[in-house]
């Protein structure tokens, strides 16, 4: 188990280097099995099978003019992250304490 101060400190850079975001996901997986990626947050691998926390984002909106035969076949981009528990407590507490970086004084 990581110490809490030290995967804050890596929560604070994956979100202020912009390895993972701040706002609140499009959607959340908890506690899937790991199919082994490597967290967002320590860099660290996810061995297979286990516990993980996966969250994603959809980074391109809907056609709008379009077809609706190609609206209705669109496939939105989607980016996926996944984090170990703890680093996803320590992400999750400085996504919703701190802020995005550029309302923070410090890191």
């Amino acid at each position: 188990m990581r110490d809490e101060t030290i995967l804050r400190e890596k929560a604070r850079e994956a979100i202020h280097s912009g390895r993972v975001p701040t706002v609140r996901p499009s959607r959340m997986l908890l506690c899937s099995l790991s199919a082994g990626e490597t967290c967002a947050v320590c860099g660290d691998l996810l061995a297979g099978g286990e516990m993980e926390f996966e969250f994603e984002y959809r980074t391109s909106p809907p056609p709008r003019e379009r077809s609706l035969m190609e609206r209705l076949n669109w496939i939105p981009e989607v980016r996926r992250y996944h984090l170990h528990h703890n680093c996803f407590v320590a992400w999750e507490f400085e996504r919703t304490n701190l802020g995005p970086p550029e309302r923070r004084s410090s890191i």
